[in-house]
């Protein structure tokens, strides 16, 4: 696992994790359909396997298409906040120099 100062685990880290599970899942699925598609008797048997893939899939993309939004958000905004606290640093050892420099 991938983490951060203060032990938080990294967004995009974690989105990849909950991809490769979403694509595991969609594998057995897909693994289980295609078993019973292969002993499907009838076309309507077969085409209804197929909308159960389909929904499926979509459910999963859509899902993991949330959380890399969600992900890439949260990284603006963690790359905004260090930014922030970067330039509050520089600012503090300008400060710093002036102050020995006066001295």
């Amino acid at each position: 696992m991938n983490m951060h100062a203060g032990g938080a685990e990294d967004p995009l880290e974690a989105a990849a994790q909950r991809l490769d599970q979403a694509l595991a899942r969609v594998e057995g699925l897909t693994h289980k359909l295609r078993a019973r598609a292969d002993s499907a008797q009838t076309a309507e048997e077969a085409a209804e396997i197929a909308r159960e893939v389909t929904h499926s899939t979509a459910d999963d993309r859509a899902r993991l298409a949330a959380a890399l939004d969600a992900s890439r958000a949260r990284e603006m905004e963690l790359q905004s906040a260090a930014q922030d606290a970067s330039d509050a640093l520089d600012r503090a050892i300008e400060e710093l120099r002036q102050v020995f420099e006066a001295e």
